[in-house]
C-alpha cells in the first residue's frame, strides 16, 4: 500500500515539474515580442542543458579529485613522517658512541685518551635517502595544490551557475540575458577552465609518479628482494598507463585516454609532418624512370591526418 502511495506521489512531483516548464516556457514565449527576442529566447533555451551539463561535470571531476587526493597525501604523509629522521644523525647511534668512548677511557686509563672524532663528525644522509624524502614531499606539496584548486573550481562552478541564472529571475529582455549569456561563457572559453580540470589532474598522476619514484629509491639500500618486486609491480603498471596514453594517437577510437595522449598526439603530428618532407625531398630528387622512384612516389601523395 505504501509502495502505490510513493509511486502516486512521485508521479504527481514529475507531472507538477512538466507543467511547471511548460508554464515557464509559455511565459518567456509570450514576452517574446519581436523577431530578435525569439531568435535570443531560442538561443537561451537551447543552451539550459549544456549550462547545467557544465558545471556538474567540473563538479564530479573535482569531486573524485579531492578524494583521491586526500587518501593519497595520507599515505604520502605517512611515509615522510617515518623516512624524515633518516635525514639526520639518530640521537640514539650518539648516545652508543660517547658511552663506548666513555668505557674505553675508564679501562685504559693510562693510555691516550680515545679520539672523539667519530662522534663529533659531520652526519651525511645516504643520497637515495635525500632523494626519496625529497620526491615524497613534492609529491605531498603537489598533492595539497590539487586538493585546493580542485576546492577551487568548484567554488567557480556555482559562481558560473549563479552568474548565469541570475539574469533569469530580473525582468530583463531576452536580449539582454542572451548578451549576458554570451558574456559569461565567452569568458570562461577564453580562460580555459575545462583546461584547468585537465591540468589538475594531470598533476595527481604526476604526485603519484614522484611516490613511486621516490618508494623505489627508499626501498634499494635496505631489501633488494623487495624493492625488486616493488619495482616489478610498478613496471607492469606503468607499461599499461602507458600503453592507455599511447593507443588512441593510433587509433581516434580507443576511449583510453591519459594527460599524456594530448602531448604524444602533438609529437606524433609533428614527426609525421618532417617525415612526410624529407621523403617528398627525396622523392623530388630520383630520376623519373628509376625503380625507387616508382616506389617512392606514393609517398609523394601521402596524406598527414592530424
Amino acid at each position: 500500500m505504501s509502495t502505490s502511495k510513493d509511486e502516486k506521489a512521485e508521479f504527481l512531483s514529475k507531472l507538477d515539474q512538466l507543467f511547471a516548464k511548460y508554464f515557464e516556457e509559455k511565459e518567456n514565449y509570450g514576452r517574446e515580442k519581436t523577431e530578435q527576442d525569439r531568435f535570443w529566447g531560442t538561443y537561451l533555451r537551447s543552451m539550459e542543458d549544456e549550462d547545467e551539463a557544465r558545471p556538474k561535470d567540473w563538479d564530479g571531476n573535482t569531486g573524485s579529485i579531492l578524494t583521491f587526493t586526500g587518501l593519497f597525501a595520507a599515505t604520502v604523509a605517512a611515509f615522510v613522517i617515518e623516512s624524515y629522521k633518516s635525514l639526520s644523525r639518530d640521537s640514539g647511534d650518539q648516545t652508543v658512541v660517547l658511552l663506548s668512548e666513555i668505557l674505553a677511557a675508564t679501562t685504559n686509563s693510562s693510555s691516550n685518551p680515545t679520539s672523539t672524532g667519530a662522534s663529533t663528525d659531520e652526519f651525511h644522509a645516504p643520497l637515495p635517502i635525500v632523494l626519496a624524502n625529497a620526491l615524497w614531499f613534492i609529491s605531498l606539496v603537489v598533492a595539497l595544490a590539487c586538493a585546493l584548486l580542485a576546492t577551487l573550481v568548484q567554488q567557480w562552478s556555482r559562481d558560473y551557475v549563479r552568474d548565469v541564472k541570475t539574469r533569469d529571475t530580473l525582468d530583463e529582455d531576452f536580449v539582454s540575458r542572451a548578451l549576458n549569456h554570451v558574456y559569461i561563457r565567452m569568458g570562461v572559453d577564453r580562460y580555459g577552465m575545462d583546461g584547468v580540470v585537465n591540468i589538475i589532474v594531470a598533476l595527481v598522476h604526476l604526485a603519484v609518479i614522484l611516490f613511486a619514484t621516490g618508494l623505489l629509491l627508499f626501498l634499494f639500500p635496505i631489501n633488494d628482494v623487495v624493492s625488486w618486486c616493488t619495482m616489478s609491480a610498478l613496471t607492469v603498471f606503468g607499461l599499461a598507463y602507458l600503453i592507455a596514453g599511447i593507443l588512441p594517437v593510433f587509433d581516434t577510437s580507443c576511449p583510453y585516454r591519459t594527460p599524456l595522449t594530448h602531448p604524444l598526439n602533438l609529437t606524433y603530428v609533428v614527426l609525421k609532418v618532417v617525415f612526410y618532407e624529407r621523403i617528398r625531398l627525396l622523392v623530388s630528387k630520383i630520376p623519373l624512370g628509376s625503380f625507387s622512384h616508382r616506389v617512392l612516389r606514393h609517398y609523394k601523395n601521402l596524406k598527414i591526418t592530424c
